[in-house]
């Protein structure tokens, strides 16, 4: 399945339901939940709302829909402390919220667009830690 036949599959109502419920666990997390309320405030008050509008944004230029979204990922997830089992727990609660809300074709391409995403954003939030280190060290 091409990214354009996924934003088409998926669509805005489906793609807004699954990023709610994603990060309404998200925000339950016993980890997870403490780096974002601290980033956006309690859920779903707060910054919640910006950071949701942009995430859609963000899932439609992933999926080749129409978006405007401009931010940068990477530095979005720099210096929040993120360890190898947020992202673990991250993209666990991810699985379960595509296979919720997403038929299994579709789930399964959000999921493996994740996976690649955690790829990216670890190695990011390891050279953060690696420069942190460094200048404790000094």
């Amino acid at each position: 399945m091409s990214p354009a036949q996924l934003y088409d599959r998926i669509g805005d109502v489906r793609l807004r339901v699954l990023l709610r419920t994603f990060y309404g666990r998200v925000a339950e997390h016993p980890e997870l939940s403490a780096i974002f309320s601290q980033a956006l405030g309690p859920y779903p008050q707060g910054g919640w709302p910006l950071h949701l509008l942009r995430l859609e944004g963000f899932w439609r230029a992933v999926t080749l829909g129409p978006s405007a979204y401009r931010s940068s990922l990477p530095a979005a997830h720099q210096h929040l402390g993120l360890t190898p089992a947020h992202f673990d727990a991250w993209l666990h609660l991810w699985r379960g919220a595509v296979d919720e809300v997403l038929p299994a074709p579709e789930a399964d391409a959000m999921y493996r667009l994740a996976a690649r995403m955690r790829v990216k954003l670890e190695r990011v939030a390891a050279s953060d830690g690696e420069a942190s280190a460094g200048v404790r060290d000094a």
